[in-house]
């Protein structure tokens, strides 16, 4: 209350509320959607890129792998010195070595084939969703084709005996290659199974075919630098 001239009046202002301020522009901000968190475009989700599930062998099978590596290395290249030494009392020292090598080399190659087909047949029961793993596959039919190996080489020297007898019906020629057929030339289809097997293993990748097969054909090569 204030007094003016002796006469008083009262203070018609009223009491400060909340004031608004542009009420228009309030609105118009208040009228935007707000974002709420990441947005799909047009709906759709994008696939995610593939993931990759290749895993390399355990330790079992890659041991496994390793020694079959090494123990074909070192049979071939004993056999390939030693084995026409085994027929030299029969037929000498020069018939024997007569297409002793194409023989190694075709039995070798044999070997991979059947290798690679018997690695077919595992990826399509792995495929299939067979009861026992690649892995599991791989390292029995290793270790099988290792006990294949130790029953030929215990048995060779029945089988040596009894082709000698034929020596004479084979003739000079084709007896030496004949007796090989049942002495050295189906250890060197197992060990050519072996490392095909475990060349395939150790390089499966199907993400990336040409590096899967660059890394068996390494491996295949090494071990030939090894025999040889």
């Amino acid at each position: 209350m204030k007094q003016k001239g002796g006469k008083g009046y009262a203070d018609k202002s009223k009491p400060a509320g909340p004031r608004v301020v542009n009420d228009k522009s309030n609105a118009k901000a208040n009228d935007k959607p707000k974002s709420a968190g990441p947005q799909v475009v047009n709906n759709k989700l994008k696939p995610a890129g593939p993931r990759s599930t290749v895993r390399g062998p355990p330790v079992p099978v890659l041991v496994s792998i390793l020694i079959g590596f090494i123990s074909t290395s070192i049979m071939a290249s004993s056999l390939i010195r030693l084995g026409p030494q085994y027929l030299e009392p029969i037929y000498g020292n020069v018939l024997p070595n007569l297409g002793f090598f194409h023989g190694v080399v075709i039995s070798l190659v044999l070997g991979g084939i059947l290798g690679s087909i018997y690695w077919q047949r595992i990826l399509a029961a792995h495929e299939a969703g067979g009861p026992l793993t690649m892995d599991t596959k791989t390292g029995r039919a290793i270790a099988a084709a290792f006990d294949i190996v130790a029953s030929l080489t215990a048995l060779a020297p029945l089988r040596a005996t009894y082709m000698f007898k034929w020596s004479d019906a084979l003739g000079p020629m084709w007896g030496p290659l004949l007796t090989q057929t049942t002495l050295t030339f189906p250890v060197f289809v197992a060990g050519g199974f072996v490392v095909t097997l475990g060349a395939s293993r150790v390089s499966y990748n199907p993400q990336a075919p040409g590096r899967q097969a660059a890394t068996t054909a390494a491996c295949l090569g090494a071990v030939a630098i090894c025999i040889w």
